[in-house]
């Protein structure tokens, strides 16, 4: 969709100018609408997601309202730019979820009788394009995530509009191939086990974070799941986590880079974030918790380098120093929701909803239900800003090229990457063989190739990298 005229709503924007509460973390920008509409009196926003364009190295943000996907630019920090708004298959929405792949954007909702939209992101600043609306997977999904080094999109708490994927209007979790990411296909639904009295462990999945494979499921008040999914004909649990101190709505969760420790939230008021060592993974051992103040409730935690980042619902965004595990202490925080007085919890579930710190300028992304999106950065020098520092760099040379080019690959990390040439429209045109995890040097006959301009991509889980070269 091109872009449409949007001066009345940036007219309705209303600059976030009340008093805040903060320690060593900055506003460089917000953007609100407050007259848009409200579900519960005080909810307009949801979840969002950040997205990087490699090729044109500027940042996003696309966000959820009650009735709407808005998508923005935010390269400049300090401007908060509205692209585009898209209808989101269905209005008056508490809850809905987005997940990148490649240029894609993946967005569910799970209120009345919805699909999932996948948008073309590669098209930004200028426009977004719709690619895909369709309820068949379901009509309601709660949340979903994306593990891109199997092409897998992993849909959790599904409902359908018929009987249908093993004989059931429901689903725990679903998996769906994203072999043609404009086209995903059903996979397989989780193999959920009966306890002794024949009862299901669990009727829905939260969410799940999933590496390598294997799912860490959270599944409310049943806990948290660790399944081996490499063989969907053969689901193995092999570990959980359940009956833990401090223990409620087992609600999402996030690995270390390692994959040793796992830090989950439970969402109740007064329950704190955990850290467990996973290391042997069948013998979970909780190293510590932490909370931003009692009766608070703590939703998404994201695990960045040696810090947790944590949306706090009434709290706003909390940066919590993990380079000891067993030692966690307060690095930063910033209220995005200074409505509630202190130690008020009254509104339940108010205040920041999301938070997404992996964008690669460092700054860091929120969304506040009541308050709307907020562009934040820590202070300077605080962010231990590994996850940031992991970069691909390469050469194509000669360039232009008649005949063959040379793709020298350099990286300061392992990956499984792979190298594709693409049109200016985005579309494959060769799948170069090799899959490399790290510095790689690839020589390509490209004289079958027509004249003209290509983009090389060389595409990792987290980084993708694109630079353009000349057929002549």
């Amino acid at each position: 969709m091109k872009k449409s005229a949007l001066f009345i709503l940036f007219c309705l924007t209303i600059p976030f100018v009340n008093a805040q509460t903060a320690y060593r973390m900055t506003l460089l920008s917000n953007w609100n609408n407050p007259n848009l509409n409200k579900v519960d009196s005080i909810n307009i926003w949801n979840d969002l997601v950040g997205y990087y364009d490699s090729l044109t190295q500027k940042e996003y943000i696309i966000a959820g309202s009650t009735d709407s996907i808005y998508f923005f630019d935010i390269t400049i920090p300090t401007q908060i730019k509205l692209l585009d708004v898209e209808y989101g298959s269905v209005k008056n929405v508490i809850n809905r979820d987005y997940e990148i792949y490649q240029h894609y954007v993946y967005c569910v909702a799970d209120q009345n009788r919805s699909s999932m939209q996948i948008f073309d992101l590669k098209y930004l600043p200028d426009s977004v394009h719709k690619v895909y609306e369709d309820s068949s997977l379901a009509i309601n999904t709660h949340s979903i995530f994306i593990e891109a080094k199997s092409k897998r999109l992993y849909m959790y708490s599904n409902k359908y509009a018929f009987w249908v994927n093993g004989n059931s209007k429901e689903s725990a979790m679903d998996i769906i191939s994203l072999d043609n990411p404009e086209k995903p296909v059903f996979l397989a639904k989780l193999m959920v086990p009966n306890r002794a009295n024949g009862e299901a462990a669990f009727r829905w999945v939260h969410e799940g974070h999933v590496r390598n494979d294997t799912g860490y499921l959270s599944c409310g008040t049943s806990g948290l799941y660790i399944y081996d999914l490499r063989d969907l004909n053969n689901q193995q649990i092999i570990g959980s986590i359940v009956n833990y101190p401090g223990s409620g709505y087992n609600h999402s969760s996030w690995l270390n880079k390692n994959g040793k420790y796992i830090m989950f939230t439970d969402e109740n008021m007064n329950l704190p974030v955990k850290i467990f060592d996973i290391s042997i993974i069948q013998a979970p051992r909780l190293e510590s918790t932490f909370i931003s103040n009692t009766w608070a409730t703590p939703h998404n935690a994201y695990w960045y380098g040696d810090f947790a980042v944590v949306s706090h619902y009434q709290d706003g965004v909390f940066i919590w120093n993990i380079a000891d595990t067993k030692k966690p202490f307060l690095a930063a925080y910033y209220d995005t929701y200074p409505q509630n007085a202190v130690n008020d919890y009254t509104k339940n579930f108010a205040g920041c909803w999301g938070v997404w710190p992996f964008l690669p300028s460092g700054n860091i992304i929120a969304s506040d239900r009541t308050n709307g999106i907020f562009v934040l950065k820590a202070d300077s020098g605080l962010l231990n800003t590994a996850e940031i520092k992991q970069n691909i760099k390469a050469n194509i040379y000669p360039n232009p090229s008649n005949e063959i080019i040379n793709i020298a690959i350099e990286t300061n990390y392992d990956d499984a990457f792979k190298i594709q040439i693409l049109n200016l429209q985005g579309q494959i045109v060769k799948e170069l063989a090799p899959t490399f995890k790290s510095n790689y040097l690839y020589t390509e006959n490209i004289s079958d190739l027509k004249n003209g301009l290509y983009i090389i991509a060389i595409i990792g889980s987290k980084n993708i990298l694109k630079q353009k070269f000349w057929k002549q």
